[in-house]
């Protein structure tokens, strides 16, 4: 079991992804938890070296020195091993830092904690969608697909609002049967277990993987 980071740590890596020398492409705190649940929970093993690039959009993030190179990678990865560990026991925890304020309405923004995270957790997911494509069977489709619903919920308001009207209307019934505060709620309720089912379909996929590349190995 990986040691998470001290909060320490968290608030010098928060430092270094929001300071304005980066580029404008650099993902923040929040948004890059997002977006390594979304690569711990791969289908298919993604090593750093192909995830590292992405949180800057393969510009550069222009390091002091090797030192300092050094430093934010291995903080980096240490959010990365701890946020494999979370996934490895499929756990229902919301991210550190992530709570919902309680009132619904209130927990859209582009500089709220769970609006990052899932801004993040959507890069993520569509970056590997053609990993998902490729080894996620049919039948497990739609369980993918409502819990990367409800965890990109809360990206942004404009998006929530299109997930409620999709779900909630039919050619026959336009009109929604429940209010956007209420179908909000009910997203925020299924959040954790959202999170537990996301995190379970791709590490079994991948684990399966894993085990039959192995006894491919031993024939």
């Amino acid at each position: 079991m990986y040691t998470p980071l001290s909060q320490a740590d968290i608030a010098d890596l928060a430092r270094f992804l929001a300071d304005p020398v980066r580029p404008d492409s650099t993902l923040r705190f929040q948004e890059l938890q997002g977006f390594l649940f979304a690569v711990a929970c791969s289908p298919e093993l993604v090593p750093p070296s192909s995830w590292l690039p992405a949180i800057s959009d393969e510009e550069d993030l222009g390091f002091k020195d090797e030192a300092d190179t050094q430093r934010i990678m291995g903080l980096i990865i240490g959010l990365y091993n701890g946020i494999n560990d979370s996934v490895f026991e499929r756990s229902e925890n919301l991210p550190p830092g992530c709570d919902f304020r309680a009132t619904i309405e209130d927990n859209f923004g582009e500089e709220l904690a769970i609006s990052l995270w899932s801004r993040g957790f959507m890069m993520g997911h569509e970056w590997l969608a053609e990993v998902w494509d490729e080894y996620l069977p049919e039948e497990l489709d739609g369980e993918v697909g409502s819990a990367a619903m409800v965890l990109s919920f809360f990206s942004s308001r404009q998006l929530a609002e299109f997930y409620y009207l999709e779900s909630t209307t039919t050619p026959r019934h336009r009109r929604p049967k429940v209010t956007f505060t209420e179908f909000a709620e009910k997203v925020r309720e299924l959040f954790p277990a959202a999170l537990s089912s996301y995190a379970h379909v791709g590490r079994s996929i991948s684990e399966a993987l894993i085990d039959s590349d192995l006894q491919d190995k031993q024939k």
